[in-house]
């Protein structure tokens, strides 16, 4: 096995490759849907697998249902959905939008996207980020990204 800089690939260090792989393989577990409850009206999430280096969460998606505007705060991350349809907004100095399928989609740690069920069924997803940081949160405000942390000082004085 190869180490770079005293990383192991596919140990403590993944590359998106590597995490939309991880992510087919949980989504070929037959039972994986029984883990949620797809009747809910709210969205869920169940976290998978959880070290330092890597994070894997299982999310339900109703209706119309969306993640909000986040990044992964330097974290490479994949996407994979296993059942329905999902659309995926992207910030590129703008907003793109795409429908996502079945295959999956690897990003790097620049990436700041939302995730919205506009079809018709529930959606059930994967995600997998590394290493494991969390989110940072934003707001679509007149066509700029704008980082919920710099509002937070605007909305406490309001």
């Amino acid at each position: 096995m190869t180490t770079l800089t005293g990383r192991t690939p596919g140990v403590d260090h993944f590359s998106g490759a590597q995490l939309l792989r991880t992510l087919h393989l949980f989504g070929s577990d037959p039972e994986l849907p029984e883990l949620l409850d797809l009747r809910a009206d709210r969205r869920q999430r169940r976290e998978l697998v959880e070290t330092p280096y890597l994070q894997v969460w299982l999310v339900s998606w109703p209706v119309g249902a969306g993640s909000g505007w986040h990044d992964h705060r330097g974290a490479h991350g994949a996407h994979l959905v296993v059942r329905g349809e999902l659309t995926e907004h992207s910030w590129f100095g703008g907003v793109h939008e795409e429908r996502l399928g079945h295959e999956g989609r690897a990003f790097g740690g620049s990436h700041v996207h939302e995730l919205v069920n506009a079809g018709h069924r529930v959606a059930l997803s994967l995600h997998a980020s590394a290493p494991a940081r969390g989110v940072s949160r934003y707001v679509l405000r007149d066509g700029r990204l704008e980082s919920v942390e710099s509002l937070e000082p605007l909305i406490r004085r309001g």
